[in-house]
């Protein structure tokens, strides 16, 4: 490692909420290696409330469209160093020429072209995560791979009673995340009825207010079912705060996913058009209790990096052929 330790260091990364929680570890590396290094984070300003969950970030600063208003606010000569964990042309537009040394981390672009256009995959699989440690790595000149702790600290505010507020105990419910921000990545508003409808335990239905419509549907069409609703009626905080507190968490691949894995309960992944190989599956350096349900041996999948609004074949296999009956199974048991 080098002699000096930083003083200061920038991580730069604008959206969205999992690529986000993703980097807590990175600044959890930090910290572990040099305890006195501050450290500011750009991101876009409606993600400001989910840094309050990385305490060890010292200073928020906000993308809000202007990339020159931006620059002007930041005082690059102060950093020791600069990590770019997105890495796209807006943040490379925004660090170009900057004052401190910037490192970026590998996206591994082909390999994920290869494997959506040819499905040819990789040899090993990477966890992003770990990509987002290299450039750490690459500033310190250590090739060990670094103690990367995951850490979301739900903020005590939005610690709440759920007993009083949605009338179920904690870890006696399963927390079923039924959103996600594309079409291909989330379980038909059907199918999901169809598999509350064999499930056992008491539910907490999570989501947005985009979901609001698909939670009345399934509580309309499972009333023999122990069911609340938080969906619309929650923060990504207090939403968080549900997840730890529940028995197990049913979720798509999407940011709840990630925020779940910092937990200590069972994570269930129904897996769409996206695939592990991508390296963005919950982050654990043990993957007990982490369970995944993906429809094998399709040809067409994965079909994206991210997702798409509808299926590009039509018959959206990879959801309408999942096995309902064994998934309500293994979260009955």
């Amino acid at each position: 490692m080098r002699g000096a330790a930083p003083q200061k260091i920038l991580l730069v990364r604008l959206s969205s909420i999992g690529d986000i929680v993703l980097t807590f570890p990175v600044v959890a590396a930090i910290k572990s290696n040099f305890p006195g290094c501050k450290i500011d984070y750009v991101t876009k300003k409606q993600f400001a409330t989910l840094l309050e969950a990385c305490p060890g970030i010292n200073q928020a600063i906000f993308f809000d469209h202007s990339l020159a208003q931006l620059r002007q606010q930041l005082d690059f000569k102060q950093y020791d160093a600069v990590f770019d964990l997105h890495h796209n042309l807006r943040t490379r537009l925004l660090l170009l020429a900057c004052a401190a040394p910037v490192y970026r981390f590998p996206k591994n672009n082909i390999q994920k072209w290869l494997l959506t256009k040819f499905k040819l995959r990789p040899k090993q699989r990477t966890h992003v995560v770990e990509r987002y440690l290299v450039p750490l790595q690459d500033f310190v000149h250590y090739w060990k791979p670094l103690n990367a702790a995951f850490q979301y600290e739900i903020p005590n505010i939005a610690q709440f009673d759920i007993e009083k507020r949605f009338s179920v105990k904690p870890k006696t419910y399963i927390a079923i995340a039924i959103g996600a921000q594309f079409a291909t990545k989330r379980m038909p508003t059907d199918l999901l009825i169809q598999l509350i409808g064999q499930m056992r335990l008491p539910i907490v239905l999570l989501g947005g207010k985009e979901d609001i419509q698909t939670a009345e549907l399934i509580i309309e069409n499972c009333r023999q079912n122990e069911l609340v609703s938080a969906v619309g009626k929650t923060n990504i905080h207090e939403s968080a705060w549900l997840v730890q507190n529940a028995k197990a968490l049913l979720t798509h691949d999407t940011g709840l996913m990630h925020i779940g894995a910092s937990f200590e309960l069972p994570i269930h992944v129904i897996w769409g058009n996206t695939t592990r190989d991508f390296g963005m599956y919950p982050y654990r350096l043990e993957q007990e209790d982490v369970f995944h349900y993906e429809v094998a041996d399709l040809a067409c999948r994965p079909c994206s990096k991210i997702g798409h609004q509808q299926c590009p074949k039509g018959h959206f296999d990879c959801m309408r052929k999942q096995d309902l009956k064994q998934i309500a199974a293994v979260l009955n048991q």
